[in-house]
């Protein structure tokens, strides 16, 4: 299946790279490393060269089931304190950064499922996907599918500590970003790609994150709290990518970019909520200690939203 094949790449990348190496990988057009070889560093030019290589590989391997996958353009670059420059501008065609976004989750995904021995939700996921891709009616939806295929699959096939222990898996194999702030920062990021469209945040105390008072926007929150004093966040968005009506939210892809930005915490998705115009309110916990829970999905709290025929799956 897909997965071993992109795990058995990543592996052979991670075998060429040390940990001092005078050269890395990164896009051309961006001057941002792909995600199978980001944070990796290779050490000679004709290394760095072949984990290139392996790169284009390794999205060839999804582009068979996806033919919309962009196309990579990894070019090898002596390790420099600051950031290398593109060599085009950047990718200003918001499908473009969404796809890329989807299969970087997706491919995670199918590796973690693989390496856990999951191979039968691995193989259910990949059955979903091709019989909704025959009925897609546009290409560029066949990424938002694909990771919605696995979301649906791990939700009804593996008991939700398995849930977790995927999702922590496929969130490690991105490179970690320490950040102060990682809600705002992971929602920032969403925006940037295009799978939500607006976003507000709030931190609550312990006592009220259950009255819904107490409660300050992350402009109001310095960075000490955001990591300490406030393991509780409430926020909403809207023109969510996943966003459906089977009483469930689904959490994955905020969930792998969230545990990357919190590697020594866990992270719990509490409950959901369906808003008007479109909109989601979802409740997360940090916790020093125990396990993540919610990775995949969570309840949506009944209300007369939920079934409102104005919320889309995907909004353009």
């Amino acid at each position: 299946m897909v997965g071993g094949t992109l795990r058995d790449i990543r592996a052979e990348i991670r075998s060429l790279s040390c940990p001092d190496g005078n050269y890395e990988v990164v896009c051309g057009r961006s001057g941002i490393a792909p995600s199978v070889v980001a944070g990796l560093t290779f050490p000679d030019r004709t290394t760095a060269g072949d984990a290139a290589e392996l790169a284009c590989t390794y999205h060839d391997a999804l582009r068979r089931y996806d033919p919309s996958i962009p196309f990579d353009d990894p070019l090898v670059h002596e390790v420099s304190p600051t950031t290398i420059p593109p060599l085009a501008m950047p990718p200003d065609n918001p499908q473009t950064r969404f796809s890329l976004f989807c299969h970087d989750v997706s491919g995670a995904v199918f590796e973690s499922l693989s390496a856990l021995g999951h191979r039968d939700v691995e193989s259910a996921a990949m059955e979903t996907y091709l019989t909704l891709a025959e009925v897609v009616g546009d290409e560029s939806d066949y990424c938002l599918t694909m990771v919605w295929s696995l979301m649906s699959e791990m939700d009804v096939r593996l008991p939700p500590a398995e849930q977790t222990a995927v999702v922590e898996r496929a969130a490690e194999m991105f490179a970690p970003i320490e950040t102060p702030n990682p809600v705002d920062a992971t929602l920032r990021y969403l925006e940037s790609v295009d799978f939500i469209d607006s976003y507000s945040a709030r931190a609550l105390s312990d006592e009220g994150r259950n009255r819904g008072d107490d409660a300050r926007t992350i402009e109001d929150t310095d960075a000490t709290e955001a990591n300490s004093g406030h393991p509780y966040w409430e926020f909403t968005f809207g023109g969510y990518a996943l966003a459906e009506r089977t009483g469930r939210i689904p959490t994955l892809p905020i969930a792998v970019d969230l545990l990357r930005r919190t590697p020594a915490r866990s992270v719990q998705f509490v409950d959901g909520e369906a808003l008007a115009e479109n909109r989601w309110r979802l409740r997360v916990q940090f916790c020093e200690t125990g396990p993540s829970d919610g990775l995949v999905s969570v309840d949506v709290a009944e209300n007369r939203w939920l079934n409102d025929t104005g919320l889309y799956p995907h909004q353009e």
